[in-house]
């Protein structure tokens, strides 16, 4: 498949004869006389998308299907879509070259500790783990993880940041939010069939009659993830069509009245949007806190230098001693019982009052188990083993300015989503991208 070549997908001639010079003998470097090391699926733009990078993607999209228990599409259209997921990743991480986006290596390894943390092992210990499964495994998840920041950046960027919010959209919010009795949060999956810009009426009937076809095997009982998985256009179609959680006030404008009466389990509708026709299903629903009002943590931090604690498990002695601490008295005790420790290390270990939000995302399910005056188990940081413990809980109302900050970012993400899978589609349509898949398989 090619896709037409306008003066709006310009790229530099002599870029483009090289690539296509390269892609047409594919990269005919014989481990044996007959063999072929690598070859070019794909170019985009500049880029270059190989056959081992599809075959990798292809195999982890595989064991992700499995792990949710979706039935694989056939090979062919997982294959594409796969493709076309990769040759979105290329273009999101060329748009962040050109805008200069960087990602520290201090915050990819945070999010590599979070992911440690989370499995209860050592960075070390997740190095070794991922190393033994797949050869070179950490460093391909650190870079997998380095993409992901960097993208997320650039639709910051790219998105977010160029919406615009009025003070009457930021009063009508928070009027409907005050004569709301409650608030909810919504678990959507998505199936999108997707128009070009300026659809001829052929076009737009076109892909009509397939929304309708698919909404009507979806009331039959067909499994909304697979049909997702196959037949969607929609940035997470590999996923199932999962969209993730979305307060209400985050969903696009155009799915607001068709999902508005769904009960859990039910589809909406074939909705009409600029970027196409939609169906929505309410795969779950959860009441979230007044907006009015903010749970507070009073936490006490208390580290332990060590060299090793990202490499070994915590001391029987030191997990004992944070079970055994029931009080602020009991934690200043615990300090008080390690004077070889410099006290500058532990000089500012009252974190004061935090809302969930003020804490690091890997921290905060786990600050919510939490009773007052109990602590978490030991955790592996850079500095050495830290014991977090909670001293008190209040729930504090939230100021007005607080409120409209809230209607503000709400209002900004429901409008990046209206906009997102538009914003994908003119990369695409701006860019040069030649398809060789058909010529080896």
């Amino acid at each position: 498949m090619k896709l037409p070549f306008s003066p709006k997908k310009w790229m530099p001639r002599f870029n483009l004869i090289c690539l296509l010079y390269i892609a047409s003998f594919a990269i005919q470097v014989p481990a044996h006389a007959d063999e072929l090391i690598d070859r070019i699926v794909a170019v985009v733009n500049n880029e270059v998308i190989l056959k081992s990078e599809l075959s990798d993607e292809m195999l982890t999209q595989q064991q992700a299907l499995k792990s949710q228990d979706i039935a694989m599409p056939d090979i062919e259209i997982l294959q594409q879509k796969v493709l076309d997921s990769l040759i979105l990743e290329k273009l999101q991480l060329e748009r962040a070259k050109q805008l200069g986006i960087e990602i520290p290596d201090e915050q990819i390894t945070e999010q590599l500790e979070t992911i440690a943390q989370q499995n209860n092992m050592s960075l070390i210990a997740l190095r070794k783990r991922l190393n033994l499964e797949t050869p070179n495994g950490f460093n391909a998840l650190r870079q997998q993880i380095k993409n992901k920041m960097i993208i997320q950046k650039v639709r910051e960027a790219e998105v977010l940041s160029k919406t615009h919010v009025s003070e009457s959209e930021v009063k009508n919010l928070l009027n409907r939010q005050a004569l709301s009795n409650r608030q909810e949060s919504l678990h959507l999956g998505h199936i999108l069939f997707e128009l070009p810009d300026s659809p001829t009426p052929q076009q737009r009937e076109q892909a009509l009659q397939q929304a309708q076809a698919i909404h009507q095997r979806l009331k039959t009982g067909e499994d909304f993830r697979q049909l997702a998985v196959r037949y969607s256009d929609g940035s997470k179609a590999l996923q199932g069509g999962s969209l993730g959680w979305l307060q209400r006030s985050e969903i696009p404008s155009f799915f607001t009245d068709a999902i508005a009466g769904l009960k859990t389990g039910e589809i909406s509708q074939v909705i009409p949007s600029p970027s196409g026709f939609h169906i929505i299903k309410l795969i779950d629903q959860k009441q979230l806190n007044s907006n009015s009002e903010r749970k507070q943590y009073h936490l006490h931090r208390f580290i332990l230098p060590s060299d090793q604690a990202l490499q070994q498990a915590p001391s029987e002695k030191l997990v004992a001693q944070s079970q055994a601490l029931h009080s602020i008295e009991d934690f200043n005790a615990l300090r008080a019982s390690y004077p070889e420790i410099p006290q500058e290390i532990n000089q500012n270990s009252d974190l004061g009052w935090r809302s969930l939000e003020e804490l690091p995302e890997a921290l905060r399910e786990k600050i919510q188990t939490l009773q007052p005056n109990q602590a978490l188990p030991p955790l592996a940081t850079q500095q050495g083993w830290m014991i977090l413990f909670l001293e008190a809980i209040k729930t504090t109302p939230i100021s007005s300015e607080s409120l409209e900050q809230q209607a503000v970012q709400a209002i900004r993400m429901r409008k990046a989503n209206e906009m997102f899978e538009r914003w994908l589609q003119r990369l695409k349509d701006e860019a040069f991208i030649e398809i060789h898949l058909n010529r080896y398989e």
